[in-house]
């Protein structure tokens, strides 16, 4: 009895096994890894690498937080508007939308700073401006600098500023050797001013195996 319990066993075994070969094989499973880390491909890629987009967006979010404090523009007493500008993508090989996304980070850290929380009233682009200048003005036209009953209003030109990039690439020895050169500014939209711009970030990169 026992020997026909092994032997069955063993059958089972080899149905099994038998059946394993016969299935296709599974590829290789997606594996999650940290934000942070670089992979094989990313390694061999002469675009500027995820994992320095990260610590790109933190640096200026840390920087934004620490100086907005001294800047007197952002301490009047009224919330500005940052309204979301322009880009200036001279990478030759980065999609520009890498670099608006990882603004929209910078954002999402800010917004988690009471500091910033306090100050600044946060516009997606130059189109929602007016919109919103449009609504807030009732009907009355484009012209931000007319005032309202209690003063300025909110989208006035002396209370809004632009949030925009400049991103540059050097490339030597055939796209052997890349270095990036990223940075974010604050600029007045009336005057112009640049009352504001992250400590440069710059990174050199080599393509890997």
């Amino acid at each position: 009895m026992r020997m026909h319990r092994g032997v069955a066993a063993m059958a089972a075994m080899a149905t099994v096994a038998g059946l394993s070969a016969c299935s296709p094989p599974k590829g290789e499973q997606t594996r999650r890894v940290e934000i942070t880390d670089t992979t094989k491909a990313e390694r061999r890629s002469a675009q500027v690498q995820p994992a320095a987009l990260v610590e790109f967006s933190d640096q200026v979010a840390q920087q934004l937080v620490e100086d907005l404090i001294a800047l007197p523009e952002f301490n009047s007493g009224t919330k500005v508007n940052v309204v979301f500008g322009d880009i200036v993508n001279k990478t030759g090989i980065v999609p520009t939308s890498d670099f608006e996304a990882f603004r929209s980070r910078v954002r999402q850290k800010l917004l988690q700073s009471s500091v910033a929380r306090n100050r600044i009233r946060w516009i997606e682009s130059r189109a929602k401006v007016e919109e919103l200048r449009r609504q807030e003005l009732g009907g009355a036209g484009s012209d931000v600098n007319q005032a309202g009953a209690n003063g300025p209003t909110p989208l006035s030109p002396e209370f809004t500023y632009f949030l925009d990039g400049e991103m540059y690439r050097v490339v030597r020895g055939n796209d052997e050797v890349n270095l990036y050169m990223m940075s974010f500014n604050l600029s007045n939209a009336q005057t112009r001013e640049l009352v504001w711009s992250n400590s440069p970030y710059e990174i050199k990169q080599t393509p890997g195996r």
